[in-house]
């Protein structure tokens, strides 16, 4: 299967229909020791159909061969929507990706992303080096249970509420309402996290 072009999704039922997403694949995108792996939704369900895991993979591809055409398609896509979503599948897979998801977020003003990642080191270091993230540009620190980030930044955390197993969460923490669609519409998505703040997700 031969694709070109940037796979830019419009159909996770989650987001719903206004808010496009690009993924990537799961494993070779994510931390080494990320203790998700086993339980990742993203290994699961449609992300193992065929179509769909080479959809992911020639994200990964376009954006190893051609970072530029890779990067202005993904500002094409975001011109259109006032949100965008990051990674619905798989993390940042290294600095110069970051920095485009900078670039593209200070290109794109009218425009608010969000990303959720546990490449710490990564967003620690940029932050270090180039100082604040861009405003419309929301990362979010995924904790796993006992496994937390290294947040010097004081960056907003998501928290797993697993199924069967104790998880220490924050009382503060806004509770997923699993569908982003109307949480948008209140002031009170992902989206709008602000330093210090925190949400939960049951376990898929």
């Amino acid at each position: 299967m031969d694709f070109q072009h940037v796979h830019i999704s419009y159909a996770v039922s989650k987001l719903g229909a206004d808010i496009p997403s690009v993924s990537l694949p799961v494993g070779c995108t994510c931390r080494a020791d990320a203790p998700c792996f086993k339980k990742c939704y993203a290994r699961r369900g449609r992300f193992c159909f065929q179509r769909n895991r080479a959809y992911l993979q020639n994200n990964l591809d376009l954006w190893c061969c051609e970072p530029a055409q890779y990067e202005y398609e993904i500002g094409v896509a975001a011109f259109f929507h006032k949100y965008f979503r990051w990674h619905s599948s798989g993390d940042i897979p290294d600095a110069a990706y970051l920095e485009m998801m900078v670039r593209v977020a200070l290109d794109r003003p009218s425009t608010r992303f969000l990303v959720f990642t546990k490449k710490y080191e990564l967003v620690n270091a940029h932050i270090d080096a180039q100082g604040a993230l861009p405003e419309n540009l929301t990362v979010v620190f995924s904790a796993w249970g006992s496994f937390l980030p290294d947040n010097p930044h004081n960056l907003p955390v998501a928290y797993i509420r697993f199924k069967n197993e104790p998880s220490a969460i924050p009382e503060t923490a806004r509770a997923c309402s699993s569908y982003c669609g109307d949480c948008v519409s209140s002031g009170l998505s992902c989206w709008d996290l602000q330093h210090g703040q925190s949400v939960v997700f049951d376990e898929h």
